[in-house]
């Protein structure tokens, strides 16, 4: 009973793999970039998440995310799934999920459904919360009707201003 038996102790070693969360579309590898120094003109259509560490002067749309760099600049509407910014836009912005990074500037109506600001972000407009599929100001690139604003049009129809 109180022999002298001695028992190796036995180690088991439990190996587990992290669990990886699926990547949003930020995260997702990006196909299509404006890099900094570029400068495009026009509006921009994209499948796939974009990354804009240039400037644009037009609309985009993007069926993934797009992701607006610290140097990046926006002049006109976006419209996507996720849009992240971090850089300066000017134009109104229609999405299911935006995020606004402390080195943003926001000049524009924003219609979205989720909203996420870091303290610092600028952000100077309108916001509507929630459906989506209402009416608004924001010009759909599929609309191949864009008026240039004028002072005798009425104010209410979309209005795309270039400065």
């Amino acid at each position: 009973m109180f022999g002298n038996k001695t028992k190796e102790p036995v180690y088991t070693e439990e190996v587990r793999t992290p669990a990886r969360p699926t990547p949003a579309p930020q995260q997702e590898k990006v196909l299509t970039l404006i890099s900094d120094g570029c400068k495009f003109e026009g509006n921009l259509s994209s499948p796939s998440t974009t990354r804009i560490d240039g400037h644009i002067v037009g609309n985009l749309r993007g069926e993934s995310g797009i992701i607006i760099g610290e140097k990046g600049t926006v002049e006109g509407n976006i419209n996507a799934v996720e849009i992240t910014i971090s850089g300066t836009v000017k134009g109104n912005i229609k999405a299911h999920r935006l995020e606004l990074r402390r080195s943003c500037s926001l000049e524009g109506d924003i219609n979205v459904e989720e909203l996420v600001t870091e303290a610092g972000a600028k952000f100077n407009g309108n916001s509507k919360m929630g459906d989506l599929s209402s009416k608004s100001n924001i010009i759909d690139m599929k609309e191949a009707e864009i008026e240039i604003h004028s002072e005798n049009k009425p104010k209410d129809k979309p209005v795309l201003k270039f400065h």
